[in-house]
């Protein structure tokens, strides 16, 4: 305990030491007199103008490495080509025979005789033609009328035709002229027609069945 307490008594015996305190204090002012006498002299600017100076720079440009070599060309394989086939050979051929087919014997057959064919029915007879009807104004109660208001053509005055000319109609169950032609001709077709033309002006009255009519036309200049 005695030698703890006897410690910071020497400590602080040391920091009381005179010497070392001076010497401290010499070594600051010396250094404020180096400054100030720095900074009478110009030091200090000379130092700015040598930091104010350009600095010199130069570029120094890679050396480019020469370029390789170039390369051997390559020599490829030659190709190579598969042969062709052989050319295909048939194989020989081998006659085939054919087995043996048996005989068919045919047998005649009894031949049978035709039948007799029996004969075709009569034809059924032809329907007969209408019965003529000689009298006309009864078949037409008008066809008096009729032909005596016949106009006699006009060319066949001028050349001095004539001649007698027979129409011949049906007169159906109806009543209705049917089948009208010229049954008689007077050689003159003005005068033909004349009378042709008359008979498509008839009234006709039915009669039950199909007539036939056959109406005469005279042509006379007198």
């Amino acid at each position: 305990m005695k030698e703890l307490a006897a410690r910071p008594r020497e400590f602080g015996r040391r920091q009381q030491n005179p010497a070392r305190r001076f010497g401290g204090l010499a070594a600051v002012i010396a250094l404020h007199i180096v400054i100030v006498y720095a900074l009478v002299n110009g030091l200090a600017n000379k130092v700015v103008r040598v930091i104010e100076k350009p600095i010199e720079t130069k570029i120094i440009e890679p050396v480019k490495p020469p370029p390789p070599p170039p390369l051997p060309p390559v020599q490829l394989p030659p190709p190579k080509f598969a042969p062709p086939p052989p050319p295909f050979v048939p194989p020989p051929e081998v006659p085939v025979q054919a087995p043996p087919q048996q005989t068919i014997v045919h047998q005649a057959t009894p031949v049978e005789t035709p039948k007799a064919v029996p004969p075709a029915p009569p034809a059924a007879p032809a329907p007969k033609p209408a019965p003529l009807q000689t009298s006309v104004g009864v078949v037409c109660p008008n066809s008096d009328e009729v032909r005596n208001s016949i106009v006699y053509p006009k060319d066949a005055q001028e050349n001095g035709d004539t001649g007698n000319v027979v129409i011949e109609f049906t007169v159906d169950p109806q009543g209705h002229i049917t089948n009208e032609h010229v049954a008689q001709s007077s050689d003159h077709d003005s005068l033909d027609t004349a009378a042709f033309r008359a008979v498509k002006r008839f009234n006709c009255i039915a009669q039950g069945q199909a007539v036939r009519v056959q109406v005469p036309f005279s042509f006379n200049l007198n």
